[in-house]
């Protein structure tokens, strides 16, 4: 079913590869949100990255751990957020551990 441009938008699921991480992991990540959300971002640590689009309500992203400063270590909250057009946004968070 579609949901209509202006209902608020949903995270249905979310995957990610590991929650335990280390500077050159790649992580991957799939959100599945309502069909009308326009956009997905993940943060954590002052750093947004968008995840792309790649189907109706269906969002990945295969990221590169970078090097980290020493002090950047520990369990965070990656915050999975979701947008629709006309700016509505949902939020949810995973435990991350940055090893």
């Amino acid at each position: 079913m579609m949901a209509p441009p202006n209902a608020a938008p949903r995270i249905i699921s979310h995957t990610i590869s590991s929650t335990s991480v280390h500077p050159g992991d790649v992580v991957s990540g799939v959100v599945v949100t309502s069909s009308n959300v326009a956009s997905v971002t993940a943060s954590m640590v002052g750093q947004v990255i968008a995840v792309p689009k790649v189907g109706v309500g269906r969002f990945a992203l295969a990221y590169r751990v970078p090097n980290l400063p020493g002090f950047i270590h520990g369990t965070f909250t990656l915050l999975i957020t979701a947008r629709n057009t006309a700016g509505a946004t949902v939020t949810q968070g995973i435990p991350i551990t940055l090893e």
